[in-house]
């Protein structure tokens, strides 16, 4: 297998060898300088974003906030809320996947306690053997993939509040036409308008699908490279990610759990296009042979990266993640990858869970480092 300086050495060469015949054109018809123009242009442009540099950021100069945090009831209930969303001033959802019986909760913050459950596990339709989170939608209609089964299930929030069936719709990967055969393993997939989808998978030739219930839209499969030497970043980028899309559909956010690295896409209709790439901390990790998708391994002694990914129309919240300091901030950055604001957690909170925040207030799930508990908390932000 080629690495990585000798693919630079082998583009450089061919390179020359293009610029010179084009050298060659350029002397007899105006059309030699039109294309040298264009091939220096998208060679600038395909080799810009390829290569994640990495440097420290300048946490002590940016404008930080203490927050804080008050806790609510329900501590004990959930083990592993992996999402959640706000859907009105006095009801909660989110997704717990270490629930035995029922993943999926419907919370009234204001008594403290469980108003709906549902998602069961199993084989029948609109239940999941390996669900990857839930998505919300228009704040009634919950989606939720499976990457066992492959189905995406749609249930009714409305509806399950009333206490009536709550699926309301069910289709499955396999059933999409496309013109050749792809992978459809996702680690998360949201609703976007037109009945449209996003799927964020671990696949080298499959990075990002866009889909309909019907037919394949788009596909994206560019992934950054954090390491010269090491050719299964796309495994960094893949399950060890979180992924975020805009609510008006045209930021899609990708951070690393290894390395606290972010790249930022548009998304222009079903069209995908690179925007920026910035990468924080040096990631350390290894790679565990035999194993497919590539299993990685971190390394204690480095920063992990960011976890907890929310992201609105403007900006874009995330969690840094590692050593004991680093638990407790919550950054803010713009679409140009600039860190504007830290927020500051107290000591006991040990772990973000997840969060989301609306009107002004953040709402999320913490590991408290007191009580060993999973708690929900509230604070302005």
């Amino acid at each position: 297998m080629r690495n990585k300086s000798s693919r630079k050495r082998i583009c450089g060469w061919l390179s020359i060898r293009f610029t010179l015949m084009f050298v060659q054109l350029m002397k007899t018809t105006h059309l030699g300088y039109m294309l040298s123009a264009c091939f220096l242009l998208l060679a600038c442009s395909e080799s810009k974003h390829k290569k994640v540099e990495f440097d420290a950021l300048p946490l002590e100069s940016i404008k930080s906030t203490v927050l804080t945090i008050d806790t609510l009831p329900c501590n004990t209930f959930f083990s592993n809320p992996t999402s959640i969303h706000v859907l009105n001033d006095s009801l909660l959802f989110t997704f717990d996947d270490n629930r035995g019986d029922k993943m999926c909760h419907i919370i009234n913050i204001n008594q403290g306690h469980i108003v709906k459950s549902f998602g069961e596990w199993g084989k029948a339709r609109g239940e999941f053997l390996y669900p990857q989170g839930a998505s919300l939608f228009a704040d009634s209609l919950c989606y939720i993939y499976d990457f066992q089964s492959r189905n995406n299930v749609c249930f009714s929030l409305s509806n399950i509040l009333q206490g009536e069936p709550g699926v309301k719709d069910v289709f499955t990967m396999e059933d999409i036409n496309q013109e050749e055969p792809r992978a459809h393993r996702f680690y998360k997939v949201y609703p976007l308008s037109q009945e449209r989808f996003i799927g964020f998978g671990n696949h080298p030739e499959n990075r990002i699908q866009i889909f309909n219930k019907s037919k394949l839209l788009n596909t994206y499969s560019d992934f950054p490279i954090l390491d010269e030497t090491e050719e299964n970043n796309w495994s960094i980028w893949g399950n060890m990610a979180c992924f975020g899309v805009s609510p008006d559909e045209k930021h899609i956010v990708i951070t690393t759990k290894i390395g606290a690295a972010f790249e930022i896409l548009s998304l222009n209709g079903n069209q995908i296009t690179h925007s920026t790439i910035r990468g924080f901390y040096k990631p350390e990790y290894s790679i565990a042979q035999g194993a497919r998708p590539t299993c990685v391994i971190a390394s204690p002694n480095t920063i992990l990266g960011f976890n907890a990914l929310y992201v609105t129309n403007d900006e874009f919240y995330t969690v840094l993640v590692g050593p004991d300091k680093r638990y407790n901030e919550l950054l803010k950055f713009n679409f140009k990858g600039e860190c504007t604001h830290r927020f500051c957690f107290p000591d006991f909170v040990k772990r973000i869970k997840c969060l989301t925040i609306r009107n002004g207030i953040l709402w999320g799930f913490i590991e408290n480092a007191k009580t060993n508990e999973i708690n929900l908390i509230k604070s302005k932000i």
